[in-house]
């Protein structure tokens, strides 16, 4: 098998949810960096944020044998992690993560539930908003309203979960004056929240985000920017994964095999996670797959692999082993 010794770990700190994003970024980045040289490799840090020539320029000069992509996006654009793994694909520069088609498909939401549609896989009713709407959607209260090609939960907070015309309009206006880009509005979907990770092909386990009564009180329970980024918020400590969740062997088994599905829709490569809501009845909706989930130090990803009994070592191994397989076999 071919070994890599030449490994350069891309990155790109961009601001798309406040320092504690950034932070995270540059955190995943170097743990990336010491395990592979704990494994025998050299690595070298890379930032893409100061320009594409740059960025080629450095990686002619490195002459990796593999890319270890942690890039969130491109200066401060999220879509640009698309572009950057599309250089390394003209480039013919074998990547860790997933594919630059697979990054812009889950990136681009609507697109991600129009698959999912195609393929029987349940997802909440949908449209998307480019701008203010003359008419408001026919779609079943209570709305979700998300920016439509946005991830780290960027823009969503409490007012996004809507229940009449009056607050969706109100809060569709901030989300256009703020961001200036699609709203993906969707159906919402009142009940328990569950997430599967992926790692090589297969899902490790189900884990449940347990939402705290007493923090939450009356807001709608939900995954919101503050409760993944603003250490010590109500949203932040009212949020808990729980890797063991009580819930039976048929939707246990139903989210496990919904999952890979979605893996198979999409092509989501090396490690993801799959976002899953079960309304009161017992029904399983998939929200989102994330490609490429954050694995730096303390994040959902990491406590994951935790609990699987996955050695974060042994997961790093993995990519770059998969990685330097497609060096050797062209093509994702």
């Amino acid at each position: 098998m071919f070994e890599p010794r030449e490994v350069a770990v891309i990155y790109n700190p961009v601001d798309l949810g406040g320092d504690a994003v950034v932070r995270g970024v540059v955190d995943g980045a170097r743990d990336a960096h010491d395990a592979i040289t704990a494994l025998g490799h050299r690595a070298s840090l890379l930032r893409v944020d100061e320009g594409v020539r740059p960025f080629v320029e450095a990686l002619e000069r490195l002459q990796p044998d593999v890319v270890f992509n942690l890039c969130e996006g491109f200066r401060e654009s999220s879509a640009g992690q698309v572009g950057i793994a599309a250089v390394l694909d003209l480039l013919g520069v074998p990547y860790t993560g997933a594919g630059s088609l697979a990054l812009g498909i889950a990136l681009n939401k609507p697109l991600a539930k129009t698959l999912f549609v195609a393929r029987g896989i349940p997802t909440p009713g949908f449209t998307v908003c480019e701008s203010m709407p003359a008419q408001m959607p026919p779609l079943k209260f209570p709305w979700m309203l998300k920016l439509a090609a946005e991830d780290a939960s960027l823009g969503i907070t409490a007012d996004n979960v809507v229940a009449d015309n009056a607050s969706a309009i109100r809060r569709l206006r901030q989300l256009f004056e703020e961001y200036r880009a699609p709203v993906l509005v969707e159906e919402f979907v009142d009940g328990r929240e569950f997430t599967v990770p992926l790692f090589d092909g297969r899902p490790l386990l189900v884990e449940e985000i347990e939402f705290d009564a007493t923090e939450f009180n009356a807001a709608p329970r939900i995954v919101g920017s503050r409760a993944k980024w603003v250490a010590g918020s109500a949203e932040y400590i009212g949020t808990r994964p729980v890797f063991a969740p009580r819930i039976d062997d048929g939707p246990r088994e139903e989210m496990l095999r919904l999952a890979v599905d979605v893996d198979e829709a999409i092509g989501l490569g090396d490690y993801a996670r799959v976002d899953f809501r079960m309304d009161g009845a017992g029904r399983l909706f998939v929200l989102e797959a994330n490609p490429n989930p954050d694995i730096s130090p303390g994040s959902g990803y990491r406590l994951a692999l935790d609990a699987a009994g996955i050695p974060y070592a042994q997961f790093i191994a993995t990519l770059l082993d998969n990685a330097a397989r497609r060096a050797l076999r062209p093509g994702r």
